[in-house]
């Protein structure tokens, strides 16, 4: 049985809490704490484990940073709801965030349009809508073609395909699109 797949690189180069600061200027002076600097150590592993280099080239520092960022805030979030003395309190959820549209001073009343912020209502989508920055990343990623084709056979599938007379091996044919296993 052959396999055959695109394979994605899934080692990054190095980053650091300065490249963070470069693209999150807004949390620099957090990340410079000893909090912060725990928040990053915390935190850079599981961006490092969901953006690749190989998928967002260039944008990959940013792209890095606008994940991590949006752990910051969903972890920050989450510090500065009160602490319930009941089950019911400690798990309550916040309250989602949307964009502000009308506000009555009198009797006090807020509306808010869910839509204006959501890049997508999938159930992807969900949970990077949260914040600004995960929606940032959402609509990056989106830009992003993500190689997924997987093709499984008996045997050679392309063993008999190639007749350009050029004198390459199958190996050297198939090896800009993946690897045979």
């Amino acid at each position: 049985m052959a396999i055959i797949g695109i394979d994605t690189d899934t080692q990054n180069p190095s980053y650091t809490i300065d490249d963070f600061c470069f693209w999150i200027p807004k949390m620099s002076k957090f990340m410079k704490t000893e909090e912060g600097l725990r928040f990053f150590n915390k935190l850079y592993p599981i961006a490092n484990a969901k953006v690749f280099k190989s998928v967002f080239g260039t944008d990959w520092e940013y792209a890095i940073s606008l994940v991590i960022a949006h752990y910051v805030v969903l972890v920050g979030n989450q510090m500065s709801r009160p602490v319930g003395s009941s089950l019911a309190e400690a798990a309550s959820n916040p309250a989602p965030q949307g964009v502000l549209t009308s506000m009555n001073v009198g009797g006090f009343s807020k509306t808010y349009d869910f839509g204006a912020i959501l890049k997508s209502n999938t159930d992807e989508a969900m949970f990077w809508n949260q914040t600004s920055y995960g929606t940032s990343f959402y609509a990056l990623m989106k830009s992003k073609s993500l190689p997924s084709i997987f093709v499984i056979t008996d045997g050679n599938p392309y063993e008999n395909q190639i007749n350009d007379n050029s004198g390459s091996s199958y190996d050297e044919w198939l090896s800009p699109w993946g690897k045979r296993r």
